[in-house]
């Protein structure tokens, strides 16, 4: 009898703890998928053209990080790489943004395909929005962004922060 009732008790903490991970509508599971979410959801903010403060202190460095290791092979490439990087950030902000979104809210397990295909179109139809308000001047360019860029870098950045992007 007490044998019995031995090999009838509940499965080892280890196996409960595996199956409630595994199992997607358990609430740790839904609890954790929801912080990651808003984990995706805060970074895309940050990286994303939405956040006002953010381009000085984060998508800036990342896009001169990015034109100075494209620049390295090919020297004239640092401006449009830098531009190109800039415009990465904000395209990698708009889809973590919907990642993020699309992951916290989900109700299921599976895995969409289509938030990444949506988020990466909402930033093109952003992209583009922009491109043409620019070319119809409802938007204008600041000053230091017209003409030559290189030379306008020269006057707002520290000399040795263009000692470092002229190497």
């Amino acid at each position: 009898m007490i044998a019995m009732s031995l090999t009838q008790s509940s499965p080892p903490p280890t196996e409960s703890i595996s199956s409630t991970l595994e199992d997607p509508q358990s609430p740790s599971r839904s609890w954790l998928r929801r912080l990651w979410g808003g984990t995706l959801v805060v970074v895309g903010y940050l990286l994303s053209p939405l956040c006002w403060w953010n381009d000085l202190i984060i998508n800036l460095p990342l896009a001169l990080g990015f034109g100075y290791l494209a620049s390295r092979p090919f020297p004239d490439a640092l401006v449009p790489m830098t531009g190109v990087g800039y415009w990465l950030t904000n395209v990698v902000g708009f889809v973590l943004m919907q990642q993020g979104a699309v992951t916290a809210l989900k109700k299921d397990g599976a895995a969409s395909s289509q938030s990444l295909r949506n988020g990466l179109i909402t930033s093109t139809v952003y992209t583009v929005a922009i491109v043409v308000l620019i070319q119809f001047h409802v938007l204008e360019l600041p000053d230091f962004l017209q003409g030559d860029l290189l030379a306008s870098l020269d006057a707002v950045l520290p000399d040795w922060l263009m000692a470092w992007v002229s190497v």
